[in-house]
């Protein structure tokens, strides 16, 4: 251990805090040594007795650096007292006291064994990263010694450079421990262009030039993404010195590749090593003293909405900005430039969103599960899981028969035989289904190949081809052999290809080829989305195919198919027979003017096929003629004149009389048409038909028995004065009677329905309107005297008495009056 490391200053504190206390905070600047020197610092512990120290990184090339790094201050190989345990990789003893781990491999410590009983303290490095399983981990971490470690808690130890260390503090019960300074001093070079710009390769490439010219040593340049790393690639190819490598450095990469970047460069030689944020933290590139920061930084995000993760480009937070910078004071004085201002830096979001609300769950909530848990909110989380990525998680694991159907967490048959199987779910399924059907082996290779990642500098998407490229590489080997150890042993005797084992596990990402356009192949995603190939590609003319790997940008409105295994639709049905959907249905067709039928076959969101129906189901016909009816609207119907009355009286006795009686209106006529007028389609198979459909029993079905009871209690008609019956009118907002003006002589009064009073209209003898009243005595008095002089001489044969309310009400003329 170098007494020269800035973090030997606070190493007493934290030894202290954790002699006295079980939990500690270590904020630590890059280049303090927190990573090198702390985990050695605690070997000594009283407390740590004959038990480990587990320190987890976040990703497998930082932890077996750090773990080489710590046995060589102890001047011993890997696997003594400090081994390392990664992706099937590792090496340990039964001398080993400090174990570094990642990649989940805490999470399945916690799962075999909650109390860990071997283990005296965990500390969590580089915790800003925040990755899922960092969270998941220190969250089940907090619950077992709770539950398991009463009498002697776990030890906890966080440790970052830039640490947003409020809900740490709530959970952990301690203040932060600061390590100020750094190792070596960092010169920062702004050029105060416009952070607004986002294709920053030309400038970077710029960049470079100019710090190999003003500065020695090996230069880091940070980028988003591969994409961006080609293109300076390019810019830069055979621009370079003689004695200057150009590298590059990221995830998708071998691990041996990626030692190979890391290693020194040859004496009298330099590197440029063009990185993503994969360089960001823990890893220590020989010979590096300049940083150059795109200030960019690209991240997947899943959209819940279509279980589809899309890479976005964004700003980096201040804290990546720092973390960067931090590269090039690790072993010497070192040099930052960044394209930005410094005005610009302090405006930048101080941190990065966690892994935990951007990506896909369901390897998550599949730990959860197994480890007991029914709801989020009973775990201590740094930052709870998104409440709508948590209910995709559960929707996709219930899908692929993992996780009993409802809101608990309940693992079934399947899901436990699975749940302890180091392996994203998807692929899990994939090797329970082919153990099972036979394709064992190939399910391995295609297993493997989607576990390491697929390369992009392979340009076909053909799983097959994609798996013979892969066999030239070691890491695919080692996959094949360590998830060997996982495959279930249940052959059944019925067969499926790979394909359909495929797609047991793949089940909302089959993909239907739709059309081409332009240079590619568009096809629709049974989850609804919409991916694109090249028509180059040996799959582009597959009319069904399994995407195992999409992806694509913000920018874009259909993903990129990456690796992909075509699929017969038999295939298919005898997958995936228990998720398809067949639906009959049926549809107006304006020229032949009748109904025709197809039996659709649908898988999620996409209709496989559909095959003429020659019978059409009462249903179809049913859900049809509705739909057409909202299409066209209700004047399609024969609205006679007594359905029109009917429907009238239907909706003033709900306005007026009870209100329980349904609303006649458009609008609730239309959205309860399969409710009255359904059961009245049966043999409704041409537009004639509907056209002449009478709809009086319809409309009294939208009425029960004791509804209809209390319609009788309206009139259809009345009877006034002269003895006649009147029919009434219930169109308006009162009702109205239409009445000749004698038959009303010496009524006084007006008659009244359901409380409401009856407009009156009288007519002339002619049937044409002389008045409309509602008050008859008000009539009489003031409006008759004018209408009788002036209609009883265009109408002498009928009676205009002076007195109308002492006259005879009649329907009669003069002359049937006196012989009568």
């Amino acid at each position: 251990m170098t007494t020269a490391l800035p973090i030997i200053s606070i190493i007493p504190t934290l030894q202290s805090q954790l002699n006295q206390h079980h939990e500690a905070i270590l904020e630590a600047a890059p280049g303090a040594g927190k990573t090198t020197a702390v985990p050695l610092a605690f070997l000594d512990a009283d407390w740590l007795g004959q038990r480990k120290i587990v320190m987890l990184e976040p990703r497998r090339l930082a932890a077996k650096s750090a773990a080489k790094r710590l046995a060589d201050q102890l001047g011993e190989p890997l696997g003594q007292r400090v081994g390392y345990q990664i992706r099937q990789e590792g090496k340990q003893s039964a001398r080993t006291q400090i174990l570094v781990v990642t990649e989940g491999i805490l999470t399945r410590m916690l799962q075999d064994d909650p109390s860990l009983d071997d283990v005296a303290l965990i500390i969590f490095d580089e915790f800003h990263e925040r990755n899922l399983h960092s969270d998941l981990a220190f969250a089940l971490s907090l619950q077992a010694r709770e539950l398991f470690r009463e009498e002697d808690p776990l030890k906890l130890l966080v440790m970052s450079a830039t640490l947003d260390s409020q809900r740490l503090t709530e959970l952990l019960h301690c203040e932060p421990i600061i390590c100020e300074g750094r190792q070596f001093p960092i010169t920062m070079r702004y050029a105060n262009l416009s952070l607004k710009q986002q294709d920053v390769s030309l400038q970077i490439a710029k960049q470079v030039q100019q710090a190999l010219r003003e500065e020695d040593g090996s230069i880091l340049v940070f980028l988003p993404g591969q994409r961006e790393i080609r293109t300076v690639q390019n810019q830069l190819d055979h621009q370079l010195p003689d004695n200057t490598e150009l590298l590059s450095l990221y995830g998708d990469m071998s691990m041996s590749e990626q030692e190979k970047v890391i290693a020194p460069a040859p004496a009298g030689h330099r590197k440029v090593v063009l990185a993503t944020s994969i360089a960001q933290t823990s890893l220590t590139i020989e010979g590096i003293r300049v940083v150059i920061d795109s200030g960019l930084s690209r991240e997947a995000r899943f959209d819940a909405k279509t279980a589809t993760t899309r890479l976005h480009t964004r700003r980096a937070s201040q804290a990546e900005t720092i973390q960067r910078a931090g590269r090039a004071g690790r072993l010497q004085a070192g040099v930052c430039y960044r394209w930005w201002s410094e005005e610009q830096q302090h405006r930048l979001a101080a941190h990065n969103a966690p892994q935990i609300e951007l990506e896909d769950l369901s390897h998550l909530v599949m730990d959860v599960a197994r480890w007991g848990v029914q709801e989020r909110e009973e775990l201590d989380w740094i930052s709870l899981p998104p409440l709508a990525h948590w209910q995709q998680a559960k929707s996709l694991l219930t899908l692929l028969g993992l996780l009993e159907a409802g809101n608990n967490l309940t693992l079934t048959a399947d899901g436990e035989a699975l749940a302890n199987m180091p392996l994203p779910p998807r692929l899990a399924r994939l090797l329970l289904e082919a153990s099972r059907r036979g394709e064992a082996q190939s399910a391995l290779e295609a297993a493997a190949v989607l576990y390491e990642g697929v390369s992009k500098q392979h340009q076909d998407s053909n799983l097959h081809s994609t798996i013979n490229y892969a066999t030239k590489g070691k890491a695919w080997q080692r996959s094949i052999n360590a998830l060997q150890r996982h495959l279930p042993n249940n052959k059944s005797d019925r067969s499926f290809s790979l394909a359909a084992c495929l797609a047991t596990a793949f089940p909302d990402r089959i993909a239907m080829r739709q059309r081409q356009q332009g240079g590619e192949t568009l096809f629709k995603l049974s989850n609804g989305r919409q991916a694109l190939l090249a028509n180059h590609d040996s799959n582009a003319n597959s009319d069904f195919l399994i995407a195992l790997e999409l992806g694509g940008h913000a920018e874009r409105d259909a993903d990129w198919l990456y690796l992909t295994c075509p699929i017969s639709l038999n295939e298919l049905e005898q997958a995936l027979a228990d998720q398809i959907e067949i639906i009959e249905r049926c549809e107006w067709d304006k020229a032949s003017g009748g109904l025709v039928g197809a039996a659709e076959t649908w898988l999620g969101k996409l209709k496989l096929k559909q095959e003429r129906l020659n019978h059409l189901p009462d249903s179809a016909v049913t859900m049809a003629t509705c739909h057409y009816i909202r299409q066209q609207g209700l004047h399609v119907l024969n609205w006679d004149e007594d359905s029109l009355a009917l429907r009238a009286r239907i909706q003033f006795a709900h306005r007026h009389l009870d209100p329980s009686i349904p609303d006649a209106s458009d609008e609730c006529l239309l959205e309860r048409l399969e409710d009255w007028l359904g059961p009245f389609l049966t043999g409704v198979k041409r537009i004639q038909q509907l056209e002449k459909l009478s709809l009086l029993d319809p409309l009294m079905a939208l009425l029960d028995w004791p509804q209809q009871q209390s319609l009788q209690t309206l009139p259809i008609r009345i009877p006034v004065a002269s003895g006649s019956n009147i029919k009434v009118d219930y169109q308006g907002e009162q009702p109205v009677i239409r009445v000749k003006l004698q038959e009303m002589f010496g009524e006084t009064q007006s008659p009244m329905i359901a409380g409401q009073t009856v407009k009156i209209e009288l007519l002339s003898p002619a049937q044409r309107p002389l008045a409309v009243t509602m008050d008859l005595a008000f009539f009489w008095k003031e409006a008759y005297p004018d209408v009788r002089k002036e209609m009883r001489g265009r109408y002498p044969k009928h009676p205009w008495p002076e007195n109308p309310l002492t006259a005879e009400a009649t329907a009669k003329t003069n002359r049937a009056l006196r012989n009568s």
